[in-house]
């Protein structure tokens, strides 16, 4: 005998997505809580060296990470799922309820340009970067 077989259909259609919010909320607070409790690390260990009279280290500053591959990425999903919307819709219900897929293939389209300029503006910074480290 199932051990939960006196919940109904119903029940459990409405419990996944109340699960998948809260699951959502949850890892949301344990990502803060986890990099909190880092920092508090990093900054025990600097006072530590302070108190010994160790001159701590500057943290190395990060390199700086390219964005256009990620608006590019978010670009063409935003686009593919706003093109899937447009002719779903347009085949549904006709012409007039198509035209709200458009939002998102625009937004789409914008984050592709976005995108491409961005990578113009990084690669130059990168190439006047290595210019002027070539000159040195």
């Amino acid at each position: 005998m199932p051990y939960f077989s006196f919940i109904d259909a119903d029940t459990v259609a409405l419990s996944i997505p109340i699960l998948a919010v809260c699951g959502g909320v949850l890892i949301a607070i344990t990502a803060i809580v986890v990099n909190g409790r880092k920092k508090e690390q990093e900054h025990r260990e600097r006072l530590v060296a302070m108190e010994k009279g160790i001159i701590p280290a500057s943290p190395a500053p990060e390199a700086e990470k390219p964005r256009y591959s990620s608006r590019r990425a978010n670009g063409l999903v935003m686009t593919g799922i706003g093109f899937a919307l447009t002719i779903a819709m347009s085949v549904a219900d006709g012409i007039d309820s198509g035209v709200w897929g458009l939002i998102p293939l625009f937004i789409g389209i914008g984050l592709l340009i976005a995108g491409s300029i961005d990578k113009r503006e990084y690669e130059s910074r990168q190439r006047a970067e290595r210019e002027q480290a070539g000159r040195q």
